[in-house]
């Protein structure tokens, strides 16, 4: 069963900054989703404010409820240096990776909290990650890696479900 929603691939993005990485990540998303790059950039920095969605040392997940979108929509780039990521009130903390996550309201909630767990949970792992910065110039690769990442997910949700 697959887990993730539709994920589109944005690599080796060139960018510096995390205001130019979601300006790259929007403008691409905002075709299919049909919003104005602005709106999913705002939805993004509110998100932002909350607290910051970098979770382990090189990769966040930055998700924004998008209210005008039928469909959640997933968007993994892999930039081709590390950029800083936080605010500057904060300790510098760099990305390379980020998996974004613009969520339909249609969305049930709690399952959203659970992809956004279960993502962070399978993205630790370090192996893989590596797997993901050696592949950056290779689509196919890069294809091949969120299938094992969806089947990851899909084989946790069956033996957590198993469990209970």
């Amino acid at each position: 069963m697959k887990v993730l929603p539709d994920t589109m691939i944005l690599s080796p993005l060139f960018c510096y900054s995390r205001k130019r990485l979601f300006e790259e990540i929007c403008e691409q998303a905002s075709t299919e989703l049909k919003v104005e790059p602005q709106i999913l950039i705002d939805a993004l920095n509110t998100r932002e404010t909350e607290g910051s969605t970098v979770f382990f040392t090189g990769i966040a997940i930055p998700h924004a409820l998008i209210k005008k979108i039928g469909k959640s929509k997933g968007i993994l780039s892999i930039l081709d240096k590390p950029i800083p990521f936080n605010s500057i009130d904060s300790d510098p903390q760099y990305i390379d990776i980020a998996y974004t996550l613009f969520v339909s309201p249609e969305e049930d909630y709690e399952e959203i909290e659970r992809l956004l767990r279960d993502v962070t949970a399978t993205l630790a792992n370090q192996d893989l990650l590596n797997s993901l910065r050696l592949s950056r110039n290779e689509p196919t690769k890069i294809h091949l890696i969120i299938e094992k990442i969806d089947q990851l997910l899909d084989e946790n949700r069956k033996s957590s479900t198993q469990n209970t």
